[in-house]
């Protein structure tokens, strides 16, 4: 039997991520020599476009990951299979699985791995200015503004609608989680604009004001401001914890700390990361769940930790490896993810609202919006 797999990550890459994706899966046909993966390299760009089009035409894959946010909006879609009882079953989830459900409810995928947002700097960017980590949003600016000062990108983002509009729109959504404002309205509606969300706004009109932002703002996506931070071009970022791993070995004077802190609020962010679901239609739910359990579980966990990824079941911490000096790094990000972030529930417009903060985020840098009016445009162009 051979089961189709849809991942973003290629296998045939040597990072840490595509080296534990690799091995894992080999494991798991070792263990299970009559099921074989195929597996396709499908950009979360593109999966979102074919798979809705792949369901209807019973082409679905058997398996396939998918990002917190979008999966309400691919369950709408039709892009899944409600998952089996087995999968109910499995009551170890370190955080809430019911909430990744489709609109009538019925949970469509499980946690993968685990993440939120931390605060990225380069210690001798920082060092060089005179300056020390910021624990505050106010003190980031102070910081960019000296570091792109001395010839630097104060702070990284990005405004591009590439890639979902990612760097944006994960920085917002743990940022409307530490100043704890909804982004929806009960009937499921992109509402968030106030005096919360405008923090969020006025954080950014004044990174600009500063000249702390890179030049290309309007163009740069996740990966041009991670390449930033690697190549020690770029003093500080707000990205995702599973970059963690990564950065300690491309470039050692990347650390990362807590996000900072609003006027209002706290340090918790929101929980995401990938989760892994069966495809509409699929002939072989029995063992696409195998598949997804071997992933998931404890088989898989030490190598997925090894690839800087945190694994989503208590069950996985009992192997060997999460007690070696090898899993400091993956044990002291779970226990970030854990203290300093929650899950909530996503609706099925994250696409459009990803793509209102990046249309909202080019006319503030380059017409000069205010903070305020970022967000009212941003929420605007969401709810077109």
């Amino acid at each position: 039997m051979t089961l189709t797999y849809w991942d973003f990550l290629d296998p045939s890459q040597d990072n840490p991520r595509s080296n534990a994706l690799r091995d894992n899966v080999a494991a798991f046909e070792n263990a299970n020599p009559d099921i074989k993966i195929d597996l396709s390299v499908v950009a979360l760009g593109d999966m979102i476009s074919r798979l809705p089009q792949a369901a209807a035409a019973g082409q679905a894959p058997d398996v396939f990951k998918m990002f917190t946010p979008q999966v309400p909006q691919m369950a709408a879609a039709g892009a899944y299979t409600p998952l089996p009882a087995d999968a109910l079953a499995v009551d170890d989830w370190l955080r809430p699985a019911d909430t990744l459900a489709g609109p009538d409810g019925q949970q469509v995928a499980v946690p993968y791995e685990y993440r939120t947002c931390a605060l990225y700097y380069n210690q001798k960017i920082l060092d060089e200015i005179g300056a020390t980590q910021p624990t505050t949003y106010d003190e980031v600016v102070d910081v960019a503004a000296k570091a792109a000062a001395a010839g630097y990108t104060g702070f990284g983002t990005g405004f591009s609608d590439t890639d979902n509009s990612a760097i944006i729109a994960t920085f917002f959504d743990c940022f409307m989680s530490q100043v704890g404002q909804d982004i929806w309205n009960e009937d499921g509606d992109v509402d968030y604009a106030g005096d919360k969300a405008n923090e969020f706004g006025d954080f950014l009109a004044d990174l600009r004001d500063a000249n702390a932002l890179g030049s290309s703002v309007v163009s740069d996506t996740y990966s041009t401001v991670t390449d930033g931070l690697a190549n020690g071009t770029v003093a500080m970022a707000v990205l995702g914890t599973e970059r963690i791993v990564t950065f300690g070995t491309s470039n050692p004077d990347i650390k990362w700390a807590d996000l900072p802190t609003a006027s209002t609020g706290d340090q918790t962010g929101a929980t995401f990361g990938w989760t892994m679901g069966i495809g509409a239609g699929s002939k072989k739910i029995d063992a696409a769940w195998k598949f997804i359990d071997f992933m998931t579980g404890a088989d898989a966990a030490a190598g997925l930790a090894g690839g800087g990824e945190v694994p989503t079941r208590s069950s996985s911490y009992d192997d060997p490896y999460f007690t070696s000096p090898d899993a400091d790094a993956v044990n002291s990000i779970a226990e970030y993810v854990e203290s300093n972030s929650e899950p909530h529930v996503y609706q099925d417009n994250w696409i459009a609202l990803a793509t209102g903060l990046s249309q909202a985020g080019q006319e503030l840098y380059l017409n000069g919006l205010s903070g305020s009016e970022f967000i009212s445009t941003a929420q605007d162009a969401a709810t077109k």
